[in-house]
């Protein structure tokens, strides 16, 4: 089952810091295997684990970073980089994840796609993200800021702190935490949820074992807004997730 906003967060901040970018005419490729743990928004799931294979790969402007990928057409001073980015989302549940989802139709993952801007800032990378449904799943979109930054580094380790915000619409908001009058029951009432937002702040650490071989420890928090806080589908408005894994440089 995929049922958490931030899951999609955390990989991406784990993928970025196992990957050092390489210059347009470099390929890279790391493999690596992922376990993570979170908590969920949704009634009565508790605790979700998961064995996750991960592919970070980059090939001239092309590049792939677990969940998502895309092709950077612009690339300018400072690492700034313009790109048309696809992903697939980790968002949804099944109505047998827990009984309090019991009636409620499938909420499925989706695949999106739009703008991922990055630039090179005040010794860190911000990023800005412009995605829309195109799988015809829940037909919004969303939008998302972040920056990273390393806050201790040696020849063979780097720790990083990364924060950032994501946005919305109601339409994405309302399909995955809205109720509709027809799933509605004496104990669940119908739910239209407006758009909503997040907040979020996660630490990266990265471990060198030898030329070709990373570990990576990788945690979050994660608060969202109203909007999913007051669904009859969630118990809380805010996550936890934690993620180790080791990557290998081809």
């Amino acid at each position: 089952m995929m049922s958490r906003l931030n899951m999609y967060t955390g990989l991406v901040g784990l993928a970025l810091a196992a990957v050092n970018t390489p210059s347009p005419a470099e390929r890279s490729v790391q493999i690596g295997l992922v376990t993570s743990a979170n908590s969920s928004f949704y009634r009565d799931v508790g605790e979700e684990y998961y064995l996750l294979p991960l592919v970070i790969a980059e090939y001239d402007r092309f590049y792939l970073e677990g969940i998502e990928g895309g092709y950077r057409f612009y690339q300018g001073d400072e690492g700034q980089g313009l790109a048309l980015e696809i992903r697939h989302t980790f968002d949804g549940y099944q109505s047998d994840d827990s009984d309090a989802l019991a009636g409620m139709a499938d909420r499925d993952a989706a695949w999106e796609a739009g703008l991922a801007y990055e630039v090179g800032l005040a010794g860190g990378e911000a990023k800005a993200k412009l995605m829309q449904d195109v799988s015809d799943t829940h037909n919004g979109f969303s939008a998302r800021i972040e920056y990273e930054r390393p806050f201790w580094t040696s020849d063979d380790r780097t720790v990083s702190w990364y924060a950032g915000s994501e946005y919305w619409n109601s339409k994405k908001t309302d399909y995955y935490f809205g109720v509709a009058p027809e799933e509605a029951t004496p104990t669940r009432q119908a739910y239209t949820a407006d758009r909503s937002y997040s907040i979020f702040l996660g630490s990266n650490a990265v471990k060198r074992i030898d030329d070709n071989v990373n570990l990576i420890l990788s945690a979050e928090y994660l608060r969202a807004s109203d909007a999913v806080g007051d669904s009859p589908l969630t118990t809380r408005r805010d996550q936890w997730s934690a993620y180790a894994g080791v990557f290998y440089r081809f």
